[in-house]
């Protein structure tokens, strides 16, 4: 197979000039930002608009249907992404301009380099170059786009809509790949192998607002204690009370496949990790990116009080943003920090998700995107992992058992802190390695 990287760069230089960028409030999306870039799609991969179903879902988001020729009697497989990117920040920090599809020796620049326009790329970058051939798979192939994923599918999720419209048509998928994990280097683990995570979960989201009440008045006069104080110290109890950690099953999965690497005394713990359980966690605790593996974590982020300095607060709030570890739940959070601030203290949901279910390692769709990762990248670890946020994802368990979290892209320790940041970039060597990374996946996908 022969993939031209740099044709292939082109073409994704043009899809990051599209300011495809959600808002919270879906009245304030600029939705015409969308429609061009789905005209620049339509005239980039004519094969895919010629022989595949396209519909648009709410408004913006695409979902498309290559039928299969009924050879195989597996259930359709889902590649997805999401088209929607973050607002730049200060552009002046910009190097390149963040939707200029910037191409130097090394880096192709903008927003939606890393999340997620490089995947819808990449897809149908493989979906063309199989048309091309005359290719057609043995079951149905979704290529599964939302426009809201940035915004946790504000008003109305464009992912939520496509599994709704694909639930009532009797759809049922076999296998859906999105973004997630990545290929990255292991110097997070002290080891010198990159590492392939495919991500088999998602930690659960919720914002909680802590409240109290208190007569308020003049600065002069405060009393034995203000609102403001209440909360405060409700803030403290929180910090000093953190859930305890877990070892769940697939953070076990992912010191089982880096444990080896990591010398012999890792290795002896990793081979056996729920009698090591205790030692695993000590280590998993030393850093905040590997210690947010291990619990339901609470970080106090917004409060307030009075509008200016001398008066009292009547009112006082505290925000705690949670992510959920998988087997704890929106009701068992809110208990816990309840009986952490006590009955004075109103907590209340203002938004949120459980933890997703945990996708099988042990299927027949697992080992096919081992078996492929592992010839694109040779060398690399592959080690399932936690996410720790969130991706469109979680809607397709309803429809969809395998569901995994994988972009056949290398993220160095360059570009990796670029997401959601200035100066979004990512490597342009590679692109015709996830295309292939593609094909492949979708030429094995209907015998395995």
């Amino acid at each position: 197979m022969k993939i031209d990287n740099q044709a292939v760069l082109d073409r994704f230089s043009g899809m990051i000039r599209f300011a495809t960028v959600s808002n919270p409030d879906p009245e304030k999306m600029d939705y015409e930002e969308f429609y061009k870039f789905h005209r620049y799609l339509e005239e980039t991969f004519p094969l895919i608009h010629q022989h595949l179903e396209k519909e648009v879902v709410s408004r913006a988001s695409l979902l498309y249907r290559w039928k299969g020729d009924g050879s195989s009697n597996r259930l359709p497989i889902a590649l997805i992404a999401h088209q929607d990117v973050v607002p730049v920040g200060e552009e002046s920090q910009w190097e390149h301009g963040p939707f200029s599809g910037d191409i130097d020796d090394t880096y192709i620049w903008g927003r939606g380099t890393l999340d997620t326009k490089c995947q819808i790329s990449a897809q149908m970058e493989a979906v063309e170059h199989l048309l091309a051939e005359g290719y057609t798979p043995p079951c149905d192939v979704y290529l599964c786009y939302g426009h809201n994923e940035e915004v946790m599918g504000a008003g109305i999720s464009g992912a939520k809509e496509i599994v709704k419209l694909l639930e009532s048509r009797g759809v049922r998928l076999g296998c859906v790949i999105d973004e997630g994990g990545a290929v990255v280097n292991g110097t997070m683990f002290g080891i010198p192998q990159n590492i392939a995570t495919v991500g088999l979960a998602e930690k659960g989201h919720a914002d909680f607002e802590l409240s109290v009440t208190d007569a308020g008045g003049h600065s002069s006069a405060p009393g034995k204690g203000t609102a403001l104080g209440k909360i405060c110290r409700a803030g403290a109890a929180i910090e000093a009370n953190p859930f305890p950690q877990r070892l769940i099953d697939v953070v076990a999965g992912t010191v089982a496949a880096i444990g080896p690497a990591m010398g012999p005394q890792v290795a002896a713990m990793a081979a056996d990790p729920k009698t090591y359980a205790g030692q695993i966690l000590a280590v998993l605790d030393q850093a905040p990116t590997t210690a947010a593996m291990t619990r339901t974590t609470m970080a106090l982020t917004m409060a307030s009080g009075s509008a200016q300095s001398n008066i009292l607060p009547e009112r006082a709030t505290l925000t705690v943003n949670c992510r959920l570890l998988p087997g704890d739940t929106l009701e068992s959070v809110k208990a816990h920090i309840q009986s952490v601030v006590g009955p004075e203290i109103t907590v209340t949901l203002v938004k949120g998700n459980d933890p997703s279910p945990e996708s099988p390692s042990d299927s027949p769709e697992f080992a096919l995107l081992k078996e492929v990762t592992m010839e694109k990248f040779p060398g690399a670890i592959f080690a399932p992992y936690l996410m720790v946020g969130g991706s469109d994802s979680r809607n397709y368990y309803p429809i969809c058992d395998n569901v995994f979290r994988f972009a056949p892209f290398v993220a160095d320790d360059a570009t990796l802190p670029t997401t959601h940041s200035v100066n979004e970039r990512m490597l342009k060597d590679g692109f015709a390695n996830a295309v292939e990374f593609y094909v492949e996946i979708i030429r094995r996908y209907g015998s395995c």
